[in-house]
């Protein structure tokens, strides 16, 4: 009797241990989120920004999107992302950060935490004339590792964002 629970209950056993290692296998995530990339954002801020009747230079607000695609946001209106830009842009978007009010003359140095599967980089400034103000811009990011920092400049009612490559050790 002993001998016939030995050989019943040895695979039975094995059966169990090896659907509880297959299970563990099953429940523990091989896809890992991987950490953001560490950029560098260089932000300048002409000193004749967002021009008024009254004022040569005043504040804006500046937002930066990590997108997947830049469709939605290039043919979005500049009130839809001043009031509702996470749902005009919600399939897209990865990331969003506010980097608040810009004065005039300002430059700023920052860290960007750029997440996986950001395709572009795209900002967005809130200038009070935006009916004359080119207040969008973006940036394709294909070789991030390629890439210094990324360079933001506001002047007058215009916002650019570009990549500055980092230097070859070769000289040529």
């Amino acid at each position: 009797m002993t001998k016939y629970l030995n050989s019943f209950c040895m695979p039975l056993v094995l059966l169990l241990l090896t659907l509880s290692l297959s299970a563990c296998s099953v429940f523990s995530s091989s896809d890992e989120e991987e950490e953001p990339v560490e950029l560098k954002m260089v932000l300048k801020a002409s000193d004749n920004i967002n021009p008024s009747a009254v004022s040569k230079g005043n504040p804006v607000v500046v937002n930066l999107y990590q997108l997947k695609s830049v469709g939605a946001f290039k043919s979005a209106q500049v009130l839809d992302l001043f009031e509702k830009d996470i749902s005009v842009l919600a399939d897209d978007l990865i990331k969003k950060q506010t980097l608040g009010s810009v004065l005039p003359q300002e430059k700023r140095v920052e860290s960007l935490a750029i997440s996986q599967g950001t395709k572009y980089l795209a900002v967005f400034v809130q200038f009070s004339n935006y009916s004359q103000a080119k207040t969008k811009s973006w940036l394709e990011i294909k070789e991030i590792e390629d890439i210094e920092h990324v360079a933001i400049s506001i002047d007058s009612l215009t916002v650019n964002v570009e990549s500055v490559g980092a230097e070859s050790f070769w000289p040529w």
